[in-house]
């Protein structure tokens, strides 16, 4: 089966490969780049692409290969956070109120259902506009949004796994609620979200990018994916290059998560099928 996932996945290398050079820009930024992204030199306007600038200049003398080099790096991080932390809160949140249910889980219930009657776009974008644009305030806006996804995740596979008969066992024999989680529901619940925030690493880098595009994420002069493609697009007719390479390297980063994200879910679905699990639990 593996073998075979491999071999319906030719994309799979590609992505892996494109993942380690991100680690690798991620962690050697400042050794790649010998210019400052945010140091304006206007001798250096509009300079074309050499051995100095590969990408060429903005309209402030920037070195584009720079900026590209540390907005993959902030993206990237900044949106890990946000998954990582939506992650922890909603499974943590999701598991308790299953678990212990009547109360807890009848306000759990009516936040979800609160906050996903506004579509996630329009309220992240009235969140962060009300707090004021800002890096904080964007990550903060995002992440009051995307936990409630994972929480009803982690909630639909604790209402079925406490009722597998190994979890009444294990209450019935005197375990704490806590060490019932722990060993019994929490893996469960993690084999399941891997996938889901590998596939949803693109989608806060895209969403991230929009928002600094709009203005209401992270601001100038900090290099961003999506200010650089805003700040291109007044500069499609004299310097194309400004737009494009951003606008590729976001795609690509996008597609690489998806990629990985469909390959993961896929080998995490045959791997319960194996086992037993129900896997259409979500």
């Amino acid at each position: 089966m593996m073998d075979g996932t491999r071999k319906r996945n030719p994309a799979f290398i590609p992505a892996l490969v494109f993942l380690l050079l991100m680690v690798l820009i991620i962690i050697f930024a400042d050794k790649i780049c010998i210019h400052d992204p945010t140091e304006i030199d206007l001798s250096m306007k509009f300079a074309p692409n050499s051995f100095e600038y590969p990408f060429g200049a903005d309209d402030f003398g920037r070195c584009i290969f720079c900026r590209c080099i540390y907005a993959v790096r902030n993206s990237v991080l900044i949106a890990f956070t946000i998954e990582f932390a939506s992650v922890f809160i909603g499974m943590f949140v999701g598991m308790l109120a299953a678990y212990f249910g009547g109360i807890l889980d009848q306000l759990f219930a009516g936040i979800c259902n609160a906050l996903m009657a506004f579509p996630s776009t329009i309220l992240i974008m009235l969140i962060a506009a009300f707090l004021g644009a800002s890096t904080r305030n964007i990550i903060l806006a995002m992440l009051l949004v995307n936990w409630i996804w994972y929480a009803r995740i982690s909630r639909s596979i604790t209402l079925t796994t406490k009722e597998r008969k190994y979890v009444q066992a294990a209450r019935l024999s005197g375990a704490r609620p806590l060490t019932i989680i722990r060993r019994h529901i929490a893996p469960s619940i993690i084999t399941q979200l891997v996938g889901q925030f590998t596939l949803s690493l693109g989608n806060v880098v895209l969403g991230l990018a929009g928002f600094s595009f709009l203005g209401i994420g992270i601001q100038r002069p900090t290099p961003e994916l999506g200010i650089m493609i805003s700040d291109g697009c007044n500069l499609i007719r004299t310097n194309f290059g400004v737009l494009l390479w951003p606008g590729v390297i976001l795609f690509l980063i996008v597609l690489d998560f998806n990629i990985l994200g469909e390959y993961v879910s896929h080998r995490l679905r045959n791997k319960n099928t194996r086992r037993g699990v129900d896997a259409g639990t979500v």
